[in-house]
Parts: C-alpha cells; structure tokens; sequence
C-alpha cells in the first residue's frame, strides 16, 4: 500500500476535534442499554443524512435498528465496511447495581467532560469508536476525494453479552452479535471490515466467541427446624448447599481450561476464561426454607476451532467428579474465529497509524482478543476483518471500563 499524503490531508483537515467531541457526547447522553437501540439509532440516521450521507435503518424487532450510513465509490473497487455498536454494557439503571454493587457518575447515560477526558456509559466501548467513523465519513464526503469503492459505516444494535434464560425475556436479553448477524444476513456487506471496539489501538483479526451455562442442583424444601447439617455436601437437602461444594471443581476447571485451550495467532494470544457470572437459589424474603432447586450461570470463552458441545461436555465431566446430582445446559453458543485473508487492512491499518501518530500499533493485549466482539461475525460469514479502535492506553485498562 501506498500512501497520498496529500489525499489524507485533504481529509484531515475536514475532521474537527470538537465537532467530534460533541456527536460522541451527544450519543453517549442518549441511554442505550441493549434492547432500547431506537432512539439513538434513529439520532445517528438523521446526524448522517444532514451530512448529506445517504443513510438507512434495518428493523431488527420493534424499536431495534441498525443504523447505516453509505459513501458511494466512483469504480470498481473494494467496498469497505466499518462496525461499531451502539448498546452499552451499563445503562444507570437498578439492573446494573445486580452487577456493580454500586453507581457511578461515569456509568450513567450522561455525558461529561472535564479538560481532554469524556467519562459516560459507552464512551469507550462502543460509542466513542462509533463517533470517530461518523466525523470520517463525514471527512470523506466534505473533502470530495475519490473513492473507488464504497464506504459503509454501521451501527448495530445487541452485541453486549446478554441472553435470555429463565423469566429474563424479551429484547433487552437478545445480545451477542444479535444486530450484527441481522445486518449481514439482511444485505449489508463488504469485501472488508473494521470493527472499532477498543483495542487501544492495536490489531487483531481473530476473536473468541463463548458459551453462557446453566448448572442446576436440587435438594428438598426443609422447615429450618427440620434442617440437617451432614459433614458431606451431597448428603445436604439444601440446594444451595450442593451448589456451593461444586464451585471449587468449577474453579479448578477454570485454570485447566484457559491452559488447554489457549490459541496462539500471528497477531497475538488468546487465553480463554472461564466466569461464574450469577448464583440463584431460594428466597431472599424467606431464609427459613432451605431450597429444593438452586442455579449457577457460567461464561466459557471460546477459541477458534471449539465447539459449544465440546465445552458443555467438560462442564459436565466436572459436574459427574463431584458426585453431586447437577443438570447442566447451554443457554447461548457463539463460535470463535480468526479471519482468513485479513492481510491488507493489517497493512493499512499499520501503514495509517505509522503517518497519523507516528508509530505502528504494539502487539494487542490477549484480554483484547480474549473476548467476544462482533468480529466473529464478519469472519464467519467470509468477510476478511480486523478489530481496531481507541481506548485508554495505560498498561492496567481494562476493556469493559
């Protein structure tokens, strides 16, 4: 590849940092927790088409879009895709605070800013990234540059890890590439794509994908007068008595797990982790039953070439040592790949940041490769991909913060 200074100045100087500053903060200060995407979905359509870039929504179910915005080429060249998401991880809302514990400013759908620094729900992941394409788009149309090709810049809705399970239904619980596996299977493609998640900027081209588990114990309701302490778990008529004697073997599981499965790629490292993300069993109101039934909820990332039924095999060879009666099914299955023919945005992307900031991106960090971003979508369906995009650089950032 070969660089035009003089076309990428002519770009550049389209792009205004604070007119950045103000889309991104204004998309972060439209709540958008996975399931409610329509009203921020709708706002990047019109900021698009007042650009005068054409633009359109997919309806994915009611008040569910992505949202596209298209450049048209000139020739006959390759048509470019950018990906980011507009869900956000936390929302401000008491469904949080099952996970956090506590609130934050900077985890409210409310945009602030003090001096170079924006905090906010999705500012890093995803809508910061998902700004950054808009001002390009909007760099490319305003500088009358050529292009051969197409450029496409899409939103899309649902790729925080959520699924549904138990009385958790409905489209707030339809996460994990649901918007983007609407949009490629509903005309929205390209020879290449770029997913801008946060990377702090480095490459990769191959992500895991993941498994979420349900593991059951059952038990006996029992008045606690009637209650029985034996020294061995599995000899306990309280659920979650069983349960908790079957998290250490889990655990060990866990250590073995991300050793065995570990998958080393030309860009980097990916060590897949295991999670015991929840624990349910019996009622908070009423302690004085012990419960018959208690369940457990497990994350198991996945390496390119695992298979779902491969991982709930393992679980279940956990389970059968502990000599605990324990039912164990998947919830939601997404494959881990590594993108073949990535090569040229590789390049690009390297060849890019050595003009704009001076160096080529480091080695990316395996937490950023160990985890599920929509790149496996694009892989999957053929779409030579990678995953580039901004985010705190210090070496303890943490990708979900």
């Amino acid at each position: 590849m070969r660089i035009d200074s003089g076309i990428i100045e002519k770009v550049l100087n389209h792009i205004d940092r604070e007119e950045l500053t103000r889309l991104a903060m204004d998309i972060v200060s439209i709540p958008s927790p996975t399931g409610s995407e329509g009203e921020v979905a709708r706002f990047i359509e019109d900021w698009l088409k007042k650009q005068g870039i054409e633009a359109f929504r997919q309806e994915i179910e009611q008040e569910r879009y992505n949202v596209v915005g298209v450049l048209s080429g000139e020739g006959n060249g390759p048509t470019l895709l950018f990906n980011g998401h507009m869900d956000t991880a936390l929302a401000g809302t008491q469904e949080d605070l099952l996970i956090t514990g506590r609130s934050e400013p900077e985890w409210q759908a409310l945009a602030t800013r003090e001096g170079d620094v924006i905090r906010g729900s999705g500012i890093v992941n995803d809508k910061g990234p998902l700004a950054c394409t808009l001002i390009m788009a909007k760099a490319l149309k305003e500088s009358g540059v050529q292009l051969m090709g197409d450029i496409l810049v899409t939103g899309v809705a649902g790729e925080i890890g959520r699924s549904q399970v138990d009385h958790y239904r409905g489209p707030a619980y339809r996460g994990k590439g649901h918007g983007a596996r609407f949009l490629v299977t509903h005309g929205v493609v390209g020879d290449y794509a770029i997913v801008v998640e946060p990377s702090q900027f480095r490459i990769t081209w191959a992500q895991c994908g993941a498994v979420f588990i349900k593991i059951t114990t059952y038990g006996e309701p029992m008045y606690a007068p009637f209650v029985d302490h034996p020294v061995s778990a599995k000899e306990s008529k309280n659920a979650v008595i069983r349960m908790a004697s079957i998290i250490p073997a889990l655990e060990e599981w866990a250590r073995r797990y991300e050793k065995e499965h570990r998958y080393e790629f030309k860009g980097g490292t990916m060590v897949p982790k295991v999670n015991i993300g929840s624990i349910f069993g019996g009622a908070p109101f009423k302690p004085n039953f012990s419960p018959a039934i208690c369940n457990l909820y497990v994350e198991a990332f996945m390496t390119p070439g695992q298979r779902a039924i491969g991982v709930l095999r393992e679980v279940k060879e956990v389970l059968a040592g502990t000599e605990i009666e324990a039912k164990s099914s998947l919830f939601l299955s997404v494959n881990g790949y590594e993108s073949k023919g990535a090569e040229p945005l590789v390049e690009a992307m390297e060849e890019a940041q050595q003009y704009v900031r001076g160096r080529k991106p480091e080695p990316i960090r395996s937490a950023y490769t160990s985890t599920y971003a929509d790149l496996t979508v694009f892989a999957e369906v053929g779409i030579p991909v990678i995953k580039c995009g901004p985010s705190p650089e210090n070496p303890d950032a943490k990708p979900a913060t």
